[in-house]
């Protein structure tokens, strides 16, 4: 039988070019489309896949955001495929679920072979991506890194968040700590961009989570 796919792609190039890859090899059939987080998320609960091929950077958004959010299950298998190898983006796709995490110059028999092995129940995640930590931040911490990428200074998220310039200074300070940022809001703005730590927000509670934790 052939492995049911759904792509979520929001470049028509990419998704045509892979969808036409793997029809050329046989035993694959491209059954689902997708191009933005909403889409996403009706590909990702699909009944009939068995496996998700889920971009990062979607037009309206992060799709490990759709991941996040959908409720713990096996089925389809996902497969997150990205241009961008950031940290937090390999921690979020293991944490929530995710068999593999792929750049997009990956070959396409290793493609061809991660995809039979996640359809089989498989992982292809390695230990290090496993391993990768995931940034954390609160509510409030994640208002106040938004802000300190904006350029605001510290009486000026305070004016914005209702508090003090000293609670801004604590909280930027145990960010500093926790991280390990030596070079202040200039590395701190750096590293979340690139990071892409603000690119998905947690949900609240995660379903089954006790089952998705290493």
């Amino acid at each position: 039988m052939s492995i049911r796919i759904g792509i979520v792609d929001d470049h028509p190039l990419v998704t045509g070019g892979l969808a036409a890859a793997l029809r050329s090899i046989g035993g694959f059939e491209i059954a689902a489309h997708g191009a933005t987080v909403a889409e996403a998320r009706q590909v990702l609960v699909r009944d009939d896949l068995d496996v998700v091929l889920l971009d990062v950077r979607l037009e309206d958004g992060n799709g490990i955001q759709a991941l996040a959010e959908r409720e713990f299950r096996t089925r389809p298998a996902v497969l997150v495929i990205s241009s961008f190898e950031s940290s937090q983006y390999v921690a979020a796709a293991a944490r929530y679920g995710a068999a593999g995490f792929l750049v997009k110059t990956v070959p396409l028999p290793t493609l061809v072979e991660q995809i039979r092995t996640v359809a089989a129940g498989g992982s292809v995640l390695t230990l290090e991506q496993l391993h990768t930590g995931l940034v954390r931040l609160t509510p409030r911490e994640r208002q106040i890194v938004r802000l300190a990428m904006d350029g605001l200074g510290n009486k000026e998220i305070a004016a914005e968040i209702g508090g003090s310039p000293k609670t801004v200074e604590t909280h930027l300070g145990s960010i500093f700590e926790r991280f390990g940022i030596k070079g202040g809001r200039v590395e701190l703005a750096i590293r979340a961009a690139e990071e892409g730590w603000l690119d998905i927000e947690p949900p609240a509670e995660p379903v089954g989570s006790a089952a998705r934790s290493a």
